[in-house]
């Protein structure tokens, strides 16, 4: 027995040393965690409707640019022969330049080609920073764009015509920078170069426009005795008719009064006989209404009139004229059919931009791309 209260009496301290170590361990941790800071929740952010608006793609759309000048409408080279004649058909021999060059671009306005001067404020891939001129296609011709497109800002484009683009005022253009590439390096066409263009352009369709009146100087003349000397005969002509298509109407209007006085008296006579009715509307129907080459062939039988008297005054009640009144409005000319030739420029850096009603003016930047050497750059 004293063998066994010694080895318990010799256990206890164990024991006890044990256990104190792991009350300071617990208590270490519990100090650990109460000195621990608490950590801050992240909330997602709320926009007020009634202080802020949402954001919007058009938001996000970075300036581009501005324009620095008026558009600079240049004609198609190649042309000169139809823009003349039209200047020779809608103008004489003293109306102004300025307004015959005016109904030119009014008529093929279609075929001209819209330059404008834009400021770019900082470079962009291969643009330098600075004026220089661009052409601009407007969205109505979006059709016909030939160049290839990145499909990344094809689908940029997409989604702002689809959503900021369909708002009014909300202007989106294709440009394209006019100049050439010679050895990686942009040779800008100036100013003093574009209106030297336009100019000659010009001189050439005056110079045509000269030419074709000379040529036709005698044609003119003798169409204009012509017309003087049918003048008398052409009223003789139109005041014959007149009264001809006068004796057709009334005629006509005597037939049709009969055919509704024929319709009423059959449909009257119908009510008394039968005991389901008849309306007029419904009896008129049956006849249909009187045709002009029937109401002519009537007359000419009640006049004894030949075929070609009927054929004439059909003709004139339909309100044509004869081939001999035909003959005092002067013979034209047939226009030209000719496609028009644009000077070649080669495409470098296009750029699809909006410019938003609120800040007319300012060009922002929808996608911008170029290729060089063989790799694709897109700015968006």
């Amino acid at each position: 027995m004293s063998n066994t209260i010694e080895r318990t009496a010799t256990t206890k301290p164990a024991i006890s040393g044990a256990s104190t170590a792991k009350r300071t361990r617990n208590a270490a941790a519990a100090k650990s965690v109460k000195s621990a800071k608490p950590v801050k929740k992240v909330l997602p952010s709320i926009v007020d409707p009634d202080f802020q608006k949402p954001f919007t793609m058009d938001q996000e759309l970075v300036p581009f640019g501005t324009w620095a000048d008026k558009p600079v409408w240049v004609p198609p080279k190649d042309y000169s022969r139809v823009m003349a004649q039209t200047m020779l058909k809608k103008h004489g021999l003293f109306t102004a330049k300025d307004e015959r060059w005016s109904t030119v671009f009014r008529k093929h306005r279609s075929d001209f080609t819209q330059v404008r001067e834009i400021d770019l404020p900082k470079a962009s891939i291969r643009l330098p920073q600075g004026k220089f001129f661009v052409t601009v296609t407007e969205q109505k011709d979006f059709g016909y764009i030939t160049d290839k497109i990145p499909a990344c800002v094809q689908t940029r484009l997409d989604e702002f015509l689809e959503g900021p683009g369909k708002r009014p005022g909300v202007k989106v253009s294709y440009l394209k920078p006019l100049c050439i590439e010679v050895d990686d390096e942009l040779i800008l066409t100036s100013r003093e170069d574009l209106m030297a263009a336009v100019d000659g352009i010009q001189k050439e369709v005056m110079s045509e426009y000269w030419r074709l009146y000379l040529l036709g100087l005698p044609r003119r003349i003798a169409a204009g005795i012509f017309n003087g000397a049918m003048a008398i005969p052409k009223r003789l002509a139109k005041a014959y008719m007149e009264r001809q298509k006068r004796a057709v109407d009334i005629y006509h209007a005597k037939l049709e009064f009969r055919r509704r006085k024929l319709a009423y008296k059959a449909a009257k006579t119908h009510r008394k006989i039968f005991a389901k009715g008849c309306s007029f509307e419904e009896m008129s129907a049956l006849t249909g209404p009187l045709k002009t080459e029937d109401v002519v062939e009537l007359y000419g039988e009640e006049l004894e009139l030949s075929k070609a008297q009927r054929q004439r005054l059909i003709r004139m009640a339909a309100g044509s004229l004869p081939w001999f009144a035909m003959l005092s409005i002067g013979a034209t000319s047939a226009l030209s059919a000719a496609m028009a030739a644009t000077t070649p420029v080669l495409v470098v850096d296009p750029v699809f931009v909006a410019e938003m009603p609120g800040r007319p003016g300012v060009l922002l930047k929808i996608g911008h791309f170029d290729e060089v050497a063989g790799v694709t750059h897109v700015e968006i």
